[in-house]
This record gives structure tokens, C-alpha cells and sequence, in this order.
């Protein structure tokens, strides 16, 4: 998701800081690991809608915290993973050391919650952090085989997984066509997504989160393809899923901004 340049920074302090930071020591006995991982898929979802750094920080800290107490429980570990992830992609473009450095621990508890009790989501954020440590066309064919990998065990675990549909999108929106991306391909993912979306319904705690990321992905696809009613026709619909959702309103006035750009050219 795109950020301001602002906020990208701020975020990169704040992962500097999280990332040297010792999680006070727990033991098992001071956590449910339900109620904590609950607490978690809750609050990582509300730092997501409102753009809060703070509460990402302080959810970062918790997952921290409950990982320590909790190494052996798989959803803990998911949600570790899933904390790191969310904190380093918005970073990618301002910070892409520090932001390798994240998603290589985001990897780290992604593989132990797999090899606890694996669950697609997990699999597909695996695909999703491997994806953000290539910076080389040698790591392309590594770790792009990896990434490609680990999607399609999300595939095969979730078939029916909105979110590894979305995660399989985004990773599509960023690859080059002769790697078997681009915006069409992306397309054809977020329409999926969005579908299995209506049918979502996830016990506690496991994950839930992406409905309005979809439609915004959707709407930043769209927009790369030059299409500005449909573009907004998504953006509209990411708002009437979460109508606090930051990043959308964020995509729309830059949205604004690249076709009255556009416009002007062709004019």
C-alpha cells in the first residue's frame, strides 16, 4: 500500500526501535494464548484501518511479548509474523535494508507457525516476506522459487482463502509479466478475492482481515491500467466495507492527482 513519504519515515524509526527492543519476559502461565492471539487479530486490523503507528507499534510489542511466553503455539507465531509484515511493507520504498531485515524475521515465526500447525494464511505471508527480500535478479531466481513455492501450498491448504487470493494479487502487481505478473494477472486475483470475500467467515482467532485492502488493490490496479471510473468505482466500495479505512482515502486523492496529470497531458 502506498504511504506518504512522511509517514514511511516515521515508520521506519519505529521499526528501528521495535526491532532492537527485548520483549519483557512472560511466562505461559500470564497468557491465553486465545484471548492474546484474539487480541491481536483485532487490534493488527484496527492499526491497519486507521493508519495508526502507534497502535502498530503497541501491537508489535504485545505479539513481542506473547511470542516469548508462547513459542510453541502456531497462531501466536502467525500473528508475529503478520505484526512484522505490516510493519515492514509500507517501508519498502524509503527504507529497503531495514525493511529485508523485518520481513527476514517475519519469516522466521511464518516457518515455525508451519511447522506447528500450518494454516494457508501463513504460507501465503511466507510467499509475501520472501518476496520482499529480492533486491537482485540471483535472488529473483531463489527466492522467487520459494515465494512461488509457498503460494501455492497456501493454494492447495486454502483453495477457497480470500486472503491468499489478495496476497497472490499483490504479488502479481509487482512481478513482471515475463515472470507471470502484471496488472491483468492482479486483476483477475483481486476479482477473486473480493468474491470469496462475501462468504468469509473465520473462526476466532484466526484471520480476517483484507476485505477493503482488496477493493483497494483493485482500485491501484485499475488506476495503473489507466481505467479512473473503475478505479474509483473501487475505491468507493473499500470505503463502504471500512469506512475509516486511511489508506484508501490516502489512494484516492493521489489517484485524483495522477489522472488530472494525465489529463492535462493528453490535452
Amino acid at each position: 500500500m502506498s504511504i506518504p513519504r512522511k509517514a514511511t519515515t516515521t515508520l521506519a524509526v519505529l521499526a528501528s526501535t521495535l526491532m532492537s527492543a527485548t520483549p519483557p519476559n512472560l511466562t505461559a502461565q500470564d497468557l491465553d494464548p486465545v484471548t492474546v492471539a484474539e487480541r491481536l487479530r483485532t487490534g493488527l486490523r484496527e492499526a491497519d484501518i486507521t493508519g495508526d503507528n502507534d497502535a502498530l507499534a503497541r501491537m508489535v510489542t504485545l505479539a513481542r511479548r506473547a511470542v516469548t511466553a508462547l513459542p510453541d503455539d502456531a497462531i501466536i507465531n502467525h500473528y508475529m509474523g503478520f505484526a512484522l509484515y505490516r510493519l515492514a511493507g509500507p517501508i519498502m520504498d524509503t527504507d529497503v535494508e531495514g525493511a529485508i531485515v523485518i520481513a527476514r524475521e517475519a519469516q522466521s515465526f511464518l516457518e515455525r507457525s508451519i511447522e506447528i500447525a500450518p494454516i494457508p494464511e501463513s504460507h501465503a505471508l511466507l510467499s509475501s516476506v520472501l518476496g520482499m527480500q529480492i533486491v537482485s535478479d540471483a535472488e529473483a531466481m531463489t527466492l522467487g522459487m520459494l515465494s512461488d513455492s509457498e503460494l501455492a501450498k497456501a493454494r492447495r491448504l486454502g483453495p477457497d482463502n480470500p486472503r491468499v487470493r489478495l496476497l497472490e494479487g499483490i504479488a502479481a502487481f509487482h512481478k513482471p509479466e515475463m515472470w507471470g505478473g502484471g496488472h491483468e494477472a492482479a486483476l483477475v486475483h483481486f476479482l477473486a478475492a473480493i468474491e470469496l470475500f462475501a462468504d468469509d467467515d473465520p473462526e476466532t482467532p484466526l484471520p480476517a482481515w483484507g476485505h477493503a485492502e482488496a477493493y483497494t488493490w483493485l482500485g491501484r490496479t485499475y488506476d495503473a491500467m489507466g481505467k479512473a471510473d473503475e478505479a474509483r468505482a473501487a475505491y468507493e466500495r473499500a470505503l463502504e466495507v471500512e469506512p475509516g479505512y486511511a489508506a484508501v482515502r490516502g489512494q484516492v486523492r493521489r489517484s485524483a492527482q495522477m489522472h488530472r496529470r494525465s489529463n492535462a497531458g493528453g490535452s
